[in-house]
């Protein structure tokens, strides 16, 4: 018998490996405990302290590699004056990634992070504006459901599996679409009500994968 991730990650096997719905079962799971306990304020300000970080920013969380479209998301914020938190490693893309951050001037807006122990990273989840996960495949995404327990909001990509992670209060754009993603953050950024019913519909919606 086969145990899944998601329904999407069923339908995968299904598809990729001809296996029979009968023999797989979707069992959910969780993130870990770190991103579900409460944080104080001052271990948050000394932690974005300790790397520098500015007090408003969009936060990515991911491996930096093609399939989690980075680059999308760089080119969504070239035009704007938001900041960028990135926190992840990665090798020939994360080259591409770079190349456009120096050709576009926008080094001064964008802050690499890898290393970081999992309470740091939490802290800076909950100190971060939203999360944007512009990814093109995954099996769950467990970046949305640690943004979700940590109370913040959370952009991600239409179909898949990210409605199952995300939720119906999610923000899901095009992920290829770049004026899209601007818009969307720009959406949450202006919208206070949006912005509070993401943050309190996403914790409650993140209480089923414990």
């Amino acid at each position: 018998h086969i145990i899944a991730v998601s329904q999407q990650t069923k339908k995968d096997i299904m598809e990729f490996f001809s296996i029979t719905a009968d023999k797989i079962t979707v069992v959910y799971q969780g993130c870990n405990q770190a991103f579900q306990s409460e944080i104080k304020n001052e271990v948050r300000e000394d932690i974005c302290s300790k790397y520098h970080l500015p007090s408003n920013f969009l936060l990515y969380v991911g491996t930096i590699e093609e399939r989690k479209n980075l680059l999308t998301l760089l080119k969504s914020i070239k035009n704007t004056n938001d900041q960028l938190v990135i926190i992840g490693e990665g090798k020939q893309y994360k080259k591409q990634c770079l190349q456009f951050i120096k050709d576009n001037q926008i080094s001064h807006r964008t802050h690499f992070l890898s290393g970081l122990s999992l309470t740091e990273i939490a802290a800076i989840y909950h100190s971060a504006e939203m999360m944007i996960y512009p990814s093109i495949f995954e099996g769950f995404g467990i970046p949305i459901l640690e943004a979700l327990f940590c109370k913040i909001p959370v952009i991600t990509s239409k179909g898949g599996c990210f409605i199952e992670s995300g939720g119906p209060n999610s923000y899901y754009i095009n992920p290829l679409d770049e004026g899209e993603l601007t818009q969307a953050i720009h959406h949450i950024q202006s919208d206070k009500k949006l912005k509070e019913k993401m943050i309190t519909k996403g914790y409650q919606h993140a209480q089923n994968f414990t």
